[in-house]
């Protein structure tokens, strides 16, 4: 248990390991977030948000994002709530037992709690209630958030106890949606069109844009430049859909090191935590083979978080198709994201999922039957109906053109967004004016 902020360093869409201890801290690691108090007075009067969080590196990225964006707009506390971490036969106890919070009654809430360890969530979450005066039912005073299935289920059973406003990112398994007030759903969940649910274009997550520079400017004091411009490459790893092989990296990363050499342009690299060990010493190889590179962390060998600070001080962003957390990270930082397309798993699986993508698209299934990397391939299509990503091999093309021009960050005034794209913000926005609105009766009522 911990009061924000607690740095997390969130790089890959499906890294679920609990975060590594941090053995040193750098100045450019992590986002520069600072939860700054409300410049207007709190409407609606949201006093607290608490973040009930499993250690997952991406469900603490994507709560705190929306969490910062809450506390900035309302002055509100945040705190962070780790919940137990259940195992073997506790966990499947929990798992089973589940269904009975959608009962939706403080008694099933509590007995839920108990055979999941939570007896000190409980306590933990009321000491904080009482020291701040908020009251059981005061809806619109505090807020509980939490991304990632098992959270979800502390979060509804805790909302009942106290009768406060829940809100859950992502979609959470065997209990869905439904029992949310709110719900933050990404567009690749094929979410249902109801009034709980946002629907979200990749993933919230704790980039600020405006915070950027700091830490661009400490990564570049530490890590200086030989040119004007820059390029920042982040590197995803293994899944279930994706490969990064050394071969992968010679032939891909080769190509951009190569047009890093043709055009004078410095190299700012960083692998992910799913990066396999081969791919690194790939990587460690062409990175020693080249004078362009500038900066290169490896994710295994150092727990330090460069995304960020890669983010702010570049001018061209290349990031792999594993990764929908990075992509949107990449797009919020306001950079037209440029798509390298790892190596794909399995030869059945890839037909399999053809065929499924074909049907649904001559309308003989429906969209949410989509699975696999056609599934996140929809969000990669709306990013770049955005003007928010390219793909490689196109990016390649308009290079070589004479009449190319090159291209900048977007700016605050885009035309796509008053305040650019950050879906963390609009989240903390939607929430913000129907949190009013939520209104949680006694069970004597």
């Amino acid at each position: 248990m911990s009061g924000f902020p607690v740095i997390s360093g969130a790089t890959g869409n499906n890294d679920e390991t609990r975060p590594l201890r941090r053995t040193r801290r750098s100045d450019w690691d992590d986002p520069i977030v600072r939860v700054s108090r409300g410049e207007r007075p709190p409407v609606p009067n949201l006093k607290l948000v608490v973040i009930l969080t499993d250690g997952v590196r991406g469900h603490i990225n994507q709560s705190r994002g929306v969490a910062v964006w809450l506390s900035r707009r309302t002055g509100a506390e945040v705190l962070e709530l780790e919940i137990p971490e259940l195992k073997g036969v506790r966990r499947r106890k929990a798992y089973s037992a589940v269904a009975k919070l959608l009962e939706g009654n403080r008694r099933k809430a509590r007995d839920w709690l108990a055979l999941a360890e939570g007896e000190n969530v409980i306590r933990t979450l009321g000491h904080w209630l009482l020291e701040r005066g908020i009251r059981e039912g005061d809806a619109s005073s505090l807020i509980l958030l939490s991304a990632g299935s098992m959270p979800s289920f502390y979060n509804v059973a805790l909302g009942y106890i106290w009768r406060c406003t829940c809100a859950a990112i992502m979609t959470p398994s065997v209990i869905g949606t439904e029992p949310f007030d709110f719900a933050i759903v990404p567009e690749h969940d094929y979410p249902l069109d109801l009034s709980n649910i946002l629907t979200t274009v990749g993933a919230p997550n704790l980039i600020v844009r405006e915070e950027l520079g700091a830490v661009a400017a400490s990564l570049l004091r530490q890590f200086p430049p030989r040119s004007e411009r820059r390029w920042g490459i982040l590197v995803g790893g293994d899944d279930r859909n994706y490969r990064i092989t050394p071969e992968w990296v010679q032939k891909w990363l080769g190509k951009v090191f190569h047009e890093a050499q043709r055009s004078g342009v410095d190299l700012y690299i960083a692998t992910s935590r799913r990066t396999s060990r081969d791919a690194e010493s790939a990587i460690r190889r062409l990175a020693a083979n080249s004078d362009r590179v500038r900066f290169l962390l490896i994710a295994s060998a150092d727990p330090l978080n460069p995304v960020p600070a890669i983010l702010g001080a570049c001018d061209e962003v290349f990031v792999t198709d594993d990764s929908i957390n990075m992509v949107s990270e990449a797009a919020t930082a306001g950079h037209r994201v440029v798509l390298l397309r790892a190596e794909r798993v399995g030869a059945v699986k890839r037909k399999l999922q053809k065929l499924t993508s074909g049907m649904v698209t001559v309308g003989l299934l429906p969209k949410k039957m989509l699975w696999g990397i056609p599934r996140f391939d929809q969000t990669f299509r709306s990013f770049e109906k955005m003007g928010l990503l390219i793909e490689f091999k196109d990016w390649i093309k308009e290079r070589r053109r004479d009449d190319v021009v090159l291209f900048a960050p977007l700016d605050e005034d885009s035309d796509l967004d008053p305040d650019g794209f950050n879906e963390a913000r609009r989240a903390a926005g939607w929430i913000l004016e129907n949190l009013g609105d939520v209104v949680h009766p006694s069970e004597d009522e």
